[in-house]
């Protein structure tokens, strides 16, 4: 994979906005693979994504820790939100039903993009890897 983006997010709207101009660069049947430590902003980057591309009704995205994996449906298409840090669920079951963001995947074969958070004293950094 190779970097493409890289930036540091200093506020929530930050991450708002990263997340919008991310979006907009998806077809909507790619693999969005997310890392970084607990609290580093997956979930909430996640967030303003599906906001991003319409959610049909009022659909709160939340962290999929416990379900494993969420889905909504937005104006653009389906959206499926795993985290596998601690699930056996193979990723491949999601592949070509729509946008999947991955927290915490297993491997990168699948992974379209990779996204990694660092937290920072400042903020976040965010680096964006493409296959």
């Amino acid at each position: 994979m190779r970097l493409v983006e890289e930036r540091l997010l200093l506020t929530e709207e930050d991450t708002a906005r990263f997340a919008r101009e991310f979006v907009k660069k998806l077809k909507g049947n790619e693999v969005v693979c997310l890392e970084g430590e607990l609290g580093a902003g997956k979930t909430t980057f996640v967030r303003y994504a599906v906001e991003a591309l319409g959610p049909e009704k009022n659909e709160q995205v939340r962290s999929p820790s416990f379900t494993l994996v969420n889905l909504y449906r937005t104006a653009k298409g389906e959206v499926y939100h795993a985290d596998f840090y601690r699930a056996e669920t193979e990723l491949e079951e999601f592949v070509g039903k729509g946008l999947v963001f991955v927290e915490w995947p297993k491997g990168y074969e699948l992974c379209d993009y990779l996204i990694k958070f660092e937290v920072l004293p400042e903020g976040r950094r965010v680096r964006v890897f493409k296959r």
